[in-house]
């Protein structure tokens, strides 16, 4: 190891086996976020420090149930574990084993021991392995495998002054190899072991399965490169097999156990169906009962606040400024901060007890007539906080045709971006009352949340008769168990992506708003009056009322004036961009400090002399922005996925063309109905 950087600890292991509950507790908030080199794929590292002060830098890497690299996170992998810079390479694992399915997990560790990295073995769910009364032999398996073995619970941080220990002691281990390369293949292995300056023979035959010459060498043996990956397995998996019936002991009646019973229920074709629209239909009635308080209290705040310091500062361009343009942008962040972070709690608690696995396991079903089955349920699961990740997270997918569909139909998913859209112009338009004990307002969310799913299913179907069809890959996925929530982790998720939200999105809705209420008091006649005797000018003289003005008439079909316009455009840097848009063009437009919601409330439709966000122009903004591709980093991040311009404009003008024609239908539907 370098004295020059601090210890480097790699996290390796399947998926759901406690891997971020670890890693979170090692490393506390002294977290950040980037991208594997080479790959565009999110990873996490964190700093901590171990034992006496020793300090660690923890990487994340993805879960994995193998290290033979077939998609985008195997590879990542891989390439963590094999590579030869220092700047990259990893000096101790630490494995990851579920206790309740020890038996899958030794077999990726196995792989990483054969590496002969120094490692530990963390086993994770201990809690739940004695619920089912499973007893687990340490000082054996520590034995068998030829290193240290840990277990911890990360709830309660049991074990981890051990691991921390451990991992500053840690040594290959003295057991292996657990497999050995035999064969007519043999002697490429060795001189591949001499090009490659491998010590050990299964780091080169990992690199050999992906390479063209030595499955000519496997051939040449009478077997397939894949009989050679199940030959390895068969090895590995004897080895588990003789350990596990030394060192783990178990009650099979006793494992029978509620969980059982409840995923009867919960998995079923027609019940679990309808449980996950009960979940959803509560979770969206949530996102209005319980964040209307603190998101009242926040407007109402925020326009007490502007009124105060109108009063206080000295009038003129300052006092202007800071009332009517920097304000508005901050409450056009900060007013629906409670509505996301109850939607990033919800979303954590599912996946944190297990239900999200499920989840993913039902919508596979109504997928697949669609052409869309297997791992691109993650994506279009996950493009419900994200299109950006949800994007990326295809590269996981092997069939390239599955992937095209994934990429093109994930961004019609209701991402977070448009939960403040949503909620500006549903509270506006739709009744705050309930109806049979239901929010019409949360009713109406879940509608939207809908028809963006159902849009996905229906953009699938027509583009899969496109496209040549393939037969459709098993979908293979492990059910975690059902778990209790970590608090830690939960509150670790909404921490870090409400932050996300109100500093990213926070500094590109209020710079557009500072550059929307510089444009609304500057136009042709000049520029504003930095004098004390600054006085607002027209905001139709003004070149945002031009720039509206400008782009009005294509969208007045849709029953949209100036305003809307304006915001519209500003939103394609992010479609929550639109809310501080609003707020900025409300707070100049008139004298009176009041909150954004109000203001827009009491605008007055001169033609007709009635509320201008009446329900056709609401339902019409709402059908809009669930087609309309408004996010320029979504489009950005389509191009540097499928590597063709082509592609994301094509997209982008389809989805736009749909949504204009969908919310034009709507607004005059709506309209004629409630004359």
């Amino acid at each position: 190891m370098s004295a020059k950087r601090a210890l480097r600890v790699a996290l390796v292991g399947r998926p759901n086996t406690g891997k971020s509950s670890l890693f979170n507790r090692l490393t506390g908030l002294n977290q950040k976020v980037g991208n594997y080199p080479g790959v565009t794929m999110e990873k996490h590292v964190g700093l901590a420090k171990i034992g006496a002060g020793a300090l660690a830098e923890v990487v994340d890497l993805p879960g994995v149930y193998s290290l033979h690299p077939s998609s985008d996170d195997e590879r990542v992998v891989m390439h963590a574990l094999t590579t030869n810079t220092d700047a990259e390479r990893s000096d101790v694992v630490v494995g990851l084993a579920d206790g309740t399915n020890l038996k899958t997990c030794l077999f990726v560790f196995t792989q990483v021991l054969d590496l002969g990295f120094p490692a530990v073995l963390a086993v994770t769910m201990v809690d739940e392995m004695e619920r089912r009364g499973a007893q687990l032999d340490i000082t054996a398996l520590e034995s068998a495998l030829g290193v240290r073995v840990i277990p911890v619970n990360s709830r309660t941080g049991m074990g981890f002054d051990q691991l921390q220990e451990a991992i500053l002691a840690a040594k290959p281990s003295t057991q292996g190899p657990f497999f050995q390369p035999a064969g007519a293949h043999l002697p490429w292995l060795q001189k591949k072991q001499e090009c490659i300056g491998a010590g050990l023979t299964y780091r080169a035959w990992l690199d050999g399965l992906s390479d063209p010459d030595f499955a000519e060498s496997v051939r040449a043996s009478g077997r397939s490169p894949e009989r050679a990956r199940a030959d390895e397995a068969i090895q590995r998996y004897r080895w588990v097999n003789q350990w596990l019936r030394k060192v783990y002991h178990y009650d099979p009646v006793r494992d029978r156990r509620a969980a059982a019973r409840f995923d009867r229920i919960v998995v079923h074709p027609v019940w679990g169906s309808a449980f996950l629209f009960g979940v959803l239909f509560v979770l969206f009635q949530a996102l209005f009962y319980g964040a209307s308080v603190p998101m009242d209290a926040i407007d109402g705040g925020i326009a007490n606040l502007a009124a105060w310091l109108h009063g206080v500062l000295p009038s003129g361009f300052l006092n202007h400024f800071v009332t009517s343009g920097l304000l508005p942008g901050i409450a056009g962040v900060l007013i629906f901060l409670p509505q996301i972070a109850l939607l990033f709690f919800s979303i954590a608690l599912l996946e944190e007890t297990g239900y999200m696995a499920r989840v993913v396991f039902i919508m596979d079903r109504f997928m697949r007539p669609f052409g869309l089955s297997g791992k691109s349920v993650v994506p279009l699961v996950s493009g419900t906080a994200c299109a950006i990740p949800a994007v990326m997270s295809t590269r996981n997918m092997e069939s390239a045709r599955e992937r095209w569909l994934a990429i093109a139909v994930t961004p019609l998913m209701t991402c977070s971006a448009r939960l403040p859209v949503y909620a500006l112009i549903i509270g506006l338009v739709v009744p705050n009352t309930p109806w049979l004990g239901i929010s019409l307002q949360g009713l109406t969310l879940f509608g939207l949340y809908a028809l963006g799913f159902a849009a996905a299913l229906v953009g699938s179907a027509l583009l899969n008769r496109l496209v040549p069809q393939q037969k459709a890959a098993h979908f293979l996925m492990e059910m975690p168990p059902y778990r209790m929530p970590i608090a830690r982790n939960v509150a670790t998720a909404v921490w870090t992506r409400s932050r996300s939200f109100v500093v990213e999105a926070g500094k590109i809705i209020v710079s557009i708003s500072i550059v929307l209420w510089f444009l609304a008091n500057s136009g042709p006649k000049g520029l504003p009056n930095f004098s004390a005797s600054y006085e607002p000018m027209p905001i139709e003289e003004s070149y945002l009322g031009s720039i509206g003005r400008g782009i009005q008439p294509v969208l007045a079909p849709l029953g949209y004036d100036w305003k809307i316009s304006v915001a519209i455009a500003s939103s394609f840097v992010a479609r929550e961009v639109f809310v501080g848009t609003m707020a900025t063009l409300y707070s100049v437009d008139g004298d009176e400090i009041a909150p954004v919601r109000a203001r827009m409330a009491d605008e007055i439709n001169p033609e007709t002399g009635k509320p201008y966000f009446n329900l056709a122009v609401g339902i019409s903004l709402l059908v809009f922005y669930a087609f309309a591709l408004q996010c320029m980093s979504t489009l950005a991040v389509v191009v540097r996925e499928t590597r063709s311009w082509r592609f994301a404009l094509i997209q982008f003008t389809a989805y736009a063309a749909v949504a204009y024609v969908a919310a034009w239908i709507a607004f005059r539907l709506i309209s004629y109905l409630t004359l």
